[in-house]
């Protein structure tokens, strides 16, 4: 008998790149396109952190509390990992002040704080020079 169960849930592959922002030295955060903006440039990426308006998602199947960046009526994308305490049930009151703290983080991004995941040849790469 295994102690591995296995499910027949459907997962679904997202092709969407996800962009990792260095916010300072011991934190980083996710940023994920929506399917419209999945072209961005890291110089865009740049842009929509910098400039978007921020504002909560609702609490995700693990209980977390994400970030969704918008500009002129549209959804440029999500912003995950950025830590906070939020529920459904916080305060509006404790939700301006994350989000405070969120755009205070973001405006201090530089180009060189946006990277993308390394390909699989980048990491053999990597590895082999150990």
């Amino acid at each position: 008998m295994s102690i591995v169960t296995t499910t027949s849930r459907m997962t679904k592959n997202n092709p969407t790149t996800k962009f990792s922002i260095r916010l300072n030295e011991d934190e980083s955060v996710e940023f994920r396109p929506t399917g419209t903006f999945a072209h961005v440039t890291t110089e865009q990426v740049l842009k929509i952190v910098t400039k978007a308006d921020v504002d909560v998602t609702a609490e995700n199947n693990k209980n977390k509390v994400n970030f969704k960046l918008t500009g002129k009526d549209k959804l440029f994308g999500f912003l995950n990992y950025f830590d906070n305490d939020l529920t459904d049930e916080s305060a509006s009151t404790e939700v301006k002040a994350v989000l405070k703290d969120v755009k205070s983080a973001l405006s201090t991004v530089e180009l060189g704080d946006i990277t993308l995941p390394m390909t699989a040849g980048q990491a053999d790469d990597l590895i082999n020079g150990l």
